[in-house]
């Protein structure tokens, strides 16, 4: 049977998809690492594997639905007596990963980390304790910032699963596949499971939690009542690195049926933003259905009453205006 390079398969197609796909891989335009066709193409020390064992996926994205199904078969196997995560938990932690995660390649091997603040290290163990693996550490106390770290091959082996075909955001992807190459290389050397790659990324839909998830990392419920009117600005928003990405915040606005996607202040974020009492209404059964985890909950709770007082006028009576001057100040304290 012939036999083609893992590595050069990888590089290749990865190449195919940038020039006829619109991904960014290679495209530092868009996010993407010229180095990464150097470090897969390149380099000589992986093994060789059968052509057999890459089925390379390249349908239409917005066709494909969130898989778990061999996450699900390998956990079960490792872990028999415990409760599976569910797959609203997955596409969460998928969404909220895409906002704070990272997959780190170095000299000391490959992690699995989200770092917060101690104010919000409770999502933290929320993760741990539905993954049922993984550790929660104190990074810095004079930061004050907390890790959960996942660094054992089996623990990278689930994890990988979790994330492998389902991630949203191309840059995302990109920094995934790197991390999956130098995990296959690692996982061949000491005959651990490879995973086969899947190139092409999902689009969310409001049926599943990614929204939720990335929320939870990136969004932003905010209320600004202006001091010389009776004028105010109710907002929802998500942010977002890279031009390459705006497309996904562009969906996000088919979805809700509202809102715009502009560049922020000339910089490399794009931004999805929702204005005012009656449009930011489209995303609240959203929120009510697929919840929040982080301390973005509580925010989101005071902002819905806060958009309540604004239906009712209250903002228009000088003494419960003061009132909720002060109450929208405790909201992304």
């Amino acid at each position: 049977m012939l036999l083609f390079s893992w590595d050069k398969i990888l590089a290749i197609t990865m190449l195919l998809t940038d020039r006829n796909f619109s991904t960014s891989f290679y495209d530092p335009a868009g996010g993407g690492d010229p180095v990464l066709y150097q470090h897969l193409f390149l380099t000589n020390n992986i093994s060789e594997l059968h052509c057999s064992i890459l089925p390379i996926l390249l349908c239409n994205s917005s066709i494909r639905s969130f898989d778990f199904s061999l996450f699900y078969e390998r956990y079960s196997k490792f872990y028999p007596n415990h409760l599976k995560p569910t797959e609203s938990f997955l596409t969460w932690f998928i969404g909220y990963t895409e906002g704070n995660g990272s997959f780190k390649v170095s000299k000391k091997g490959l992690e699995f980390v989200i770092t917060l603040n101690t104010v919000d290290v409770e999502i933290l163990y929320y993760i741990m304790k539905n993954l049922g693996f993984g550790k929660v550490i104190q990074q810095s106390k004079k930061s004050k910032t907390n890790r959960f770290i996942v660094k054992d091959m089996i623990h990278l082996f689930l994890i990988s699963l979790i994330f492998n075909g389902n991630i949203i955001f191309s840059t995302s992807n990109s920094r995934f596949l790197n991390f999956l190459s130098v995990y296959n290389e690692i996982a061949l050397k000491i005959k651990f499971n490879i995973i086969n790659p899947i190139l092409t990324t999902l689009l969310p839909t409001l049926h599943d939690s990614w929204l939720a998830g990335y929320t939870d990392a990136k969004g932003c419920f905010s209320l600004s009542l202006l001091s010389n009117s009776k004028g105010y600005r109710l907002r929802f928003w998500l942010n977002h690195k890279w031009e390459v990405n705006k497309n996904i915040l562009f969906h996000i606005v088919t979805l809700f049926n509202i809102g715009s996607v502009s560049r922020h202040n000339k910089s490399k974020n794009w931004k999805y933003i929702v204005n005012g009492v009656h449009k930011t209404g489209n995303i609240i059964s959203y929120f009510d259905t697929h919840f929040l985890y982080s301390i973005k909950k509580d925010n989101y709770n005071k902002w819905k009453k806060l958009r309540i007082q604004l239906i009712n006028g209250e903002h228009l009576n000088n003494n419960t205006r003061s009132k909720m001057v002060k109450f929208a100040k405790s909201i992304n304290k």
